[in-house]
């Protein structure tokens, strides 16, 4: 049941989901930031040898890792504003008033005022 309502949201709601995944990529990357810092600190205490090298190692890791969050950050981001650009029905005006059929590319609208139907992100017809 709950996919089914999953399926039928509204775009408001849709696109506010969208964007708080988005900004859940950008906080963790914070965090990745936020400790790659705390390891340059740690290292930065004169360690010598094994301990050395395995710090080294974790911030090459968490380096790669925020790089990653924040490119899903970005595409996230830009996805969801790209939608929102194109969320006019081209019929009656309205903006958002349609449902949202499906979570992913490409996203199928159909506007709740005209019955107008259209693939968001697409030129209109």
């Amino acid at each position: 049941m709950h996919n089914r309502l999953m399926q039928h949201q509204k775009f408001n709601r849709w696109h506010e989901k969208q964007l708080y995944l988005s900004f859940a990529w950008l906080l963790s990357c914070l965090m990745c930031g936020f400790l790659f810092a705390a390891i340059v600190e740690f290292v930065g205490k004169n360690l010598s040898g094994i301990f050395t090298l395995i710090s080294l190692v974790v911030l090459y890791g968490i380096g790669l890792a925020a790089i990653e969050l924040f490119r899903r950050f970005w595409m996230q981001f830009s996805f969801a504003q790209q939608c929102a650009s194109s969320a006019t029905c081209s019929h009656c005006g309205k903006y958002g008033l349609f449902e949202v059929r499906g979570d992913a590319w490409p996203i199928y609208a159909r506007c709740q005022k005209c019955d107008h139907q259209w693939v968001i992100g697409q030129d209109e017809d």
